[in-house]
């Protein structure tokens, strides 16, 4: 299963570089994939119910996830653990993080939670750990093995999938986190600093004489396809995409078809410029020969936000934004 191929590949890089790639994931198996194929456009099946008329939440509060699971919580949570960087980002953004009680080794923002015991990865979490943490509520990306999920679950400790795949997405885990924790009017506060940002990125790239094509190297020559976080970004920057005709979300487009499309601005999360230049056949590509190259290390901020479906990921529009239209950032300085 391509999907399942992707996970390993993409854990493989994680433990190379020690980074998280955590808006990239596709661990899931046969049944949530379906699920999230289930999603629609938005990539998000969060609901949520159990509000009063000033907007407080009302226990019990029944949830449903980015995988269709309904989760009740009989009380407002206190303790929670965040088996996803994205997560982790969002729980601190809302005005949450007092309440993280775990993180994972990969949680690199904000700077408070490296504050916060870690239990492991998001793919291999210690399960003992998080229980003798006694959370309420653990936030999970769709890496979390089923048997993980159920041994939590056993013990009485709920648990929620968030699997956004594009900034409509994102802000609605965002907002349902602020649900579950009781910090709705902080979430919305959050998700309208986003839309204006956004609406002020896509102002100026509107301007755009011709939509420039892109194609973004996670390594190997794997790219973001349609569905993806990545593919959303693009196309609300006007961006072709070149790999968004492959018919699958994560492809690995071959060197041949890289020259076809001959794309006009060539980023890259794992291999340096310098092995760019050198890598057999690239050397045709009029964005190699002109330099037209964007490196963003895996292991940094940036790469980080255009990658995690979370608070930060509209200022990673607005990176990609810049280094696809400079031209136009310029003129609006």
């Amino acid at each position: 299963m391509k999907k399942k191929f992707m996970s390993i590949f993409l854990s493989v890089l994680l433990a190379v570089s020690a980074a998280a790639l955590a808006g990239c994931g596709a661990a899931e198996d046969d049944t949530k994939a379906t699920e999230t194929e289930a999603q629609g456009e938005s990539g998000s099946l969060a609901e949520v119910s159990g509000e009063d008329t000033a907007g407080a939440v009302i226990y019990p509060l029944t949830v449903t996830d980015d995988f269709g699971n309904e989760v009740v919580l009989d009380e407002e949570p206190q303790r929670v653990v965040s088996l996803s960087p994205s997560a982790t980002e969002i729980l601190f953004a809302i005005g949450g993080g007092d309440r993280v009680v775990g993180r994972t080794d990969y949680c690199s923002y904000p700077e408070e939670a490296s504050s916060v015991e870690s239990i492991g990865t998001y793919t291999d979490p210690n399960t003992e750990l998080i229980i003798s943490r006694e959370p309420d509520v653990v936030f999970v990306s769709d890496y979390l093995d089923d048997a993980v999920k159920n041994q939590l679950e056993a013990v009485g400790i709920q648990v929620i999938f968030f699997s956004a795949n594009s900034v409509e997405a994102s802000e609605a885990d965002i907002l349902l986190a602020g649900q579950v924790m009781n910090l709705g009017k902080e979430a919305q506060e959050v998700v309208d600093g986003m839309e204006k940002e956004l609406a002020k990125i896509q102002e100026i790239t509107a301007g755009a004489k011709e939509k420039k094509s892109v194609f973004i190297d996670i390594g190997a020559f794997y790219s973001a396809g349609s569905g993806s976080l990545l593919d959303d970004e693009l196309n609300k920057l006007g961006a072709v995409n070149i790999a968004a005709d492959s018919g699958e979300t994560w492809p690995q487009l071959s060197v041949e078809t890289i020259i076809e499309k001959n794309p006009d601005l060539y980023i890259s999360l794992y291999t340096s410029l310098d092995d760019l230049k050198a890598t057999s056949g690239l050397n045709e590509l009029d964005c190699i020969k002109n330099d037209q190259i964007v490196f963003y290390d895996g292991l940094s901020k940036e790469a980080d936000m255009i990658q995690r479906p979370g608070p930060r990921v509209v200022e990673g529009i607005r990176l990609l934004a810049q280094d696809i239209y400079p031209e136009l950032f310029e003129d609006a300085q």
